[in-house]
Protein backbone atom coordinates (compact mmCIF):
# COMPACT_ATOMS: atom_id res chain seq x y z
CA UNK A 1 0.00 0.00 0.00
CA UNK A 2 0.94 3.39 -0.03
CA UNK A 3 2.67 4.88 2.96
CA UNK A 4 4.82 8.44 3.02
CA UNK A 5 7.92 6.16 2.20
CA UNK A 6 6.59 4.43 -0.72
CA UNK A 7 4.37 7.28 -2.10
CA UNK A 8 1.80 7.24 -4.92
CA UNK A 9 1.66 10.04 -7.60
CA UNK A 10 -1.77 10.72 -8.93
CA UNK A 11 -3.21 13.69 -11.45
CA UNK A 12 -6.77 14.02 -9.80
CA UNK A 13 -7.92 16.96 -12.31
CA UNK A 14 -6.71 15.19 -15.55
CA UNK A 15 -10.21 14.27 -17.09
CA UNK A 16 -11.37 17.54 -15.17
CA UNK A 17 -12.51 20.72 -17.69
CA UNK A 18 -14.22 22.98 -15.40
CA UNK A 19 -12.43 24.83 -12.43
CA UNK A 20 -9.55 25.53 -13.76
CA UNK A 21 -7.15 28.80 -13.48
CA UNK A 22 -4.74 27.76 -16.23
CA UNK A 23 -4.18 24.92 -18.53
CA UNK A 24 -1.45 23.21 -16.46
CA UNK A 25 -3.51 22.71 -13.49
CA UNK A 26 -5.18 19.68 -14.98
CA UNK A 27 -1.83 17.95 -15.03
CA UNK A 28 -0.67 19.50 -12.08
CA UNK A 29 0.61 15.54 -10.22
CA UNK A 30 -0.38 15.13 -5.53
CA UNK A 31 2.06 12.49 -3.85
CA UNK A 32 -0.45 10.59 -1.59
CA UNK A 33 -0.38 10.09 1.25
CA UNK A 34 1.41 12.75 2.46
CA UNK A 35 0.85 11.85 5.92
CA UNK A 36 0.31 8.20 7.66
CA UNK A 37 -2.93 9.23 8.57
CA UNK A 38 -2.27 6.85 11.75
CA UNK A 39 0.21 7.76 13.00
CA UNK A 40 -0.62 11.68 13.01
CA UNK A 41 -3.61 10.10 15.24
CA UNK A 42 -1.86 8.80 17.60
CA UNK A 43 0.56 11.09 18.21
CA UNK A 44 -1.46 14.45 18.27
CA UNK A 45 -3.28 12.13 21.03
CA UNK A 46 0.53 11.95 23.15
CA UNK A 47 -0.47 14.51 25.39
CA UNK A 48 -2.70 12.96 27.79
CA UNK A 49 -2.39 8.74 28.47
CA UNK A 50 -6.35 9.38 29.57
CA UNK A 51 -6.79 11.42 26.26
CA UNK A 52 -9.70 8.77 24.47
CA UNK A 53 -8.68 8.13 20.45
CA UNK A 54 -10.31 10.42 17.98
CA UNK A 55 -13.80 9.66 17.13
CA UNK A 56 -14.02 9.68 13.53
CA UNK A 57 -17.68 9.17 11.72
CA UNK A 58 -18.40 8.89 8.14
CA UNK A 59 -21.52 7.57 6.98
CA UNK A 60 -23.02 6.42 3.40
CA UNK A 61 -26.36 7.51 2.74
CA UNK A 62 -28.62 10.71 3.18
CA UNK A 63 -26.16 13.19 5.35
CA UNK A 64 -29.47 15.41 6.38
CA UNK A 65 -31.10 12.10 7.53
CA UNK A 66 -28.32 11.00 9.33
CA UNK A 67 -26.51 13.73 10.98
CA UNK A 68 -29.61 15.76 11.23
CA UNK A 69 -31.23 13.63 13.47
CA UNK A 70 -32.00 15.07 17.25
CA UNK A 71 -29.44 12.81 18.91
CA UNK A 72 -26.47 14.80 16.87
CA UNK A 73 -27.08 18.09 18.09
CA UNK A 74 -24.25 19.68 19.62
CA UNK A 75 -22.40 16.42 19.50
CA UNK A 76 -19.35 16.88 17.42
CA UNK A 77 -15.89 19.09 17.69
CA UNK A 78 -15.48 19.38 14.28
CA UNK A 79 -16.42 18.77 10.83
CA UNK A 80 -14.03 18.74 7.86
CA UNK A 81 -15.04 18.42 4.20
CA UNK A 82 -13.47 17.85 1.30
CA UNK A 83 -15.57 18.04 -2.08
CA UNK A 84 -18.47 17.51 -0.34
CA UNK A 85 -21.17 21.13 0.43
CA UNK A 86 -21.49 21.46 -3.28
CA UNK A 87 -22.56 17.88 -3.27
CA UNK A 88 -25.41 18.87 -1.51
CA UNK A 89 -29.30 19.12 -3.26
CA UNK A 90 -29.73 21.89 -0.82
CA UNK A 91 -26.19 23.82 0.40
CA UNK A 92 -28.10 25.66 2.79
CA UNK A 93 -29.58 22.69 4.40
CA UNK A 94 -26.52 21.26 4.78
CA UNK A 95 -24.69 24.12 6.36
CA UNK A 96 -27.71 24.59 9.27
CA UNK A 97 -26.88 20.51 9.72
CA UNK A 98 -23.26 21.20 10.50
CA UNK A 99 -23.89 24.12 12.36
CA UNK A 100 -26.59 22.31 14.77
CA UNK A 101 -24.42 19.22 15.15
CA UNK A 102 -21.74 21.21 16.32
CA UNK A 103 -20.97 22.08 19.95
CA UNK A 104 -20.56 25.73 20.85
CA UNK A 105 -17.06 25.63 19.97
CA UNK A 106 -16.81 23.62 17.24
CA UNK A 107 -15.09 24.16 13.83
CA UNK A 108 -15.66 23.53 10.13
CA UNK A 109 -13.30 23.06 7.94
CA UNK A 110 -14.03 22.88 4.68
CA UNK A 111 -12.25 22.28 1.27
CA UNK A 112 -13.31 22.20 -2.17
CA UNK A 113 -14.42 23.90 -5.03
CA UNK A 114 -18.52 24.97 -6.05
CA UNK A 115 -19.04 22.30 -8.83
CA UNK A 116 -23.01 22.08 -7.53
CA UNK A 117 -23.43 17.87 -8.66
CA UNK A 118 -27.36 18.92 -8.43
CA UNK A 119 -27.75 21.47 -10.78
CA UNK A 120 -30.11 21.17 -13.57
CA UNK A 121 -29.61 21.61 -17.42
CA UNK A 122 -29.84 24.85 -18.45
CA UNK A 123 -33.19 26.48 -19.80
CA UNK A 124 -32.98 25.97 -23.69
CA UNK A 125 -34.39 29.72 -26.04
CA UNK A 126 -37.60 27.34 -26.96
CA UNK A 127 -38.83 26.38 -23.61
CA UNK A 128 -41.20 28.23 -23.71
CA UNK A 129 -42.20 28.03 -20.58
CA UNK A 130 -41.11 26.96 -17.02
CA UNK A 131 -43.77 23.79 -17.48
CA UNK A 132 -42.03 22.73 -20.71
CA UNK A 133 -38.75 22.75 -19.20
CA UNK A 134 -39.82 20.50 -16.20
CA UNK A 135 -42.01 18.59 -18.57
CA UNK A 136 -38.64 17.71 -20.78
CA UNK A 137 -36.63 16.57 -17.46
CA UNK A 138 -39.56 14.85 -15.87
CA UNK A 139 -36.92 11.97 -15.97
CA UNK A 140 -34.67 13.38 -13.53
CA UNK A 141 -34.77 13.59 -9.43
CA UNK A 142 -36.72 16.58 -8.84
CA UNK A 143 -34.04 17.89 -6.64
CA UNK A 144 -32.01 18.63 -9.82
CA UNK A 145 -34.72 20.82 -10.68
CA UNK A 146 -34.86 22.86 -7.21
CA UNK A 147 -31.26 23.24 -6.88
CA UNK A 148 -29.75 26.51 -6.29
CA UNK A 149 -25.65 27.26 -7.51
CA UNK A 150 -24.18 29.80 -5.07
CA UNK A 151 -21.25 31.63 -5.62
CA UNK A 152 -18.54 31.67 -2.86
CA UNK A 153 -19.82 35.09 -1.85
CA UNK A 154 -23.15 33.71 -1.24
CA UNK A 155 -21.84 30.70 0.65
CA UNK A 156 -19.96 32.97 2.75
CA UNK A 157 -22.82 35.43 3.62
CA UNK A 158 -25.01 32.31 4.79
CA UNK A 159 -22.40 30.46 6.58
CA UNK A 160 -22.04 33.85 8.65
CA UNK A 161 -26.21 34.12 8.91
CA UNK A 162 -26.84 30.84 10.04
CA UNK A 163 -24.13 31.34 13.04
CA UNK A 164 -20.49 30.81 11.43
CA UNK A 165 -17.66 33.21 12.28
CA UNK A 166 -15.09 32.83 9.21
CA UNK A 167 -11.19 32.35 10.96
CA UNK A 168 -9.68 31.89 8.07
CA UNK A 169 -10.29 31.77 4.16
CA UNK A 170 -8.38 31.29 1.10
CA UNK A 171 -9.35 31.17 -1.91
CA UNK A 172 -8.14 30.20 -5.54
CA UNK A 173 -5.19 28.93 -3.77
CA UNK A 174 -2.66 26.12 -4.96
Amino acid sequence: GCTPQKPMTISPWLLETRNMHAPTDAARKVVIPDVDPASYLLSSNEDSEDAPAPDFSMAAGDFVGIYGNPREIGQWDSVVCCFFLDAAPSIVEYIQVIYKMLKDDGTLINLGPLLYHWSGPAMRPDDQTIEEYHTRFSYLDSRYMTSVDLCWEDVRDILINVGFEIMEEKVGTR
